[in-house]
């Protein structure tokens, strides 16, 4: 009796240790496949981002057209600013964004006041602001080159234009209100000094800039995407331009 009951006792231990064993392996490879997947929440910043004589270069960066799992989530690019009119406080406020991930770039946006440039587009006479982004996919992928110049012309509406001079977007401009009404959007072209207010959510200062007088922007850009599984918008690494760029608004 002794002895059944111990190869009993022996054969259920050895079941279970072998279906310890089992569970085991497959833990092992489950976690080993989901460290091995790509995440789909993942997209390049632009190669780069700079200023120079009054114009922003972006590259776009082609890996997020040319892997097939990030091309399916990226829409494109959105440059974020705000408007200062002293030199000191827009530097600050850099200084405040410049450690923005992927993960807080919104956020952080939000926190500090930030805005997305916006398209200017008129329909029978009436003028409304562009939905995100701002340089969309579909105009990536129709031109060859990488570089996009955003001309901030001081005299008239600022435009974005590909490598050879062909117009990408014809009217950017400033991002005021939520609600501002078709005569607000008219009005709201960075060239405009009078039309800087106090009250405009993208701008600190006071009312209106001394023609001739300078205006200071900090810039930042990052790709953004929209990931379907998870039904979230999905951002790049921000790229941020140190610290300021100066402007000087030429109309009234």
């Amino acid at each position: 009796m002794r002895g059944e009951r111990g190869k009993r006792s022996f054969r259920l231990m050895s079941h279970l240790i072998a279906t310890l064993f089992e569970i085991s392996i497959v833990c092992f490879f489950i976690i080993m496949i989901s460290c091995g997947l790509p995440t789909a929440e993942y997209l390049f910043p632009p190669d780069d981002f700079s200023s120079a004589n009054g114009v922003l270069v972006i590259y776009h960066n082609k890996e997020n057209i040319d892997e097939p799992t990030i091309s399916s989530i990226f829409l494109g690019y959105e440059i974020y600013y705000r408007v200062f009119d002293d030199k000191n406080e827009a530097e600050q406020s850099y200084y405040n964004i410049r450690n923005m991930t992927s993960s807080n770039v919104i956020q952080t946006a939000n926190y500090y006041q930030y805005y997305p440039l916006k398209h200017r587009i008129s329909a029978s006479g009436q003028y409304s602001l562009d939905i995100s982004p701002l340089i969309k996919k579909e105009s990536l992928i129709k031109v060859s080159s990488n570089k996009y110049n955003l001309n901030m012309n001081t005299q008239g509406t600022w435009t974005l234009t590909d490598e050879g001079s062909n117009t990408v977007i014809d009217s950017i401009v400033r991002n005021r209100s939520d609600t501002a009404s078709s005569a607000d959007i008219v009005k709201a072209d960075f060239y405009r000094s009078s039309e800087y207010k106090v009250g405009d959510r993208d701008y600190a200062g006071t009312n209106s800039v001394t023609p001739g007088g300078s205006v200071y922007i900090v810039f930042f850009a990052f790709a953004y995407g929209f990931d379907p599984s998870t039904m979230k918008n999905v951002y790049s690494d921000p790229v941020i331009l140190e610290p300021s760029v100066e402007y000087i608004p030429g109309g009234t």
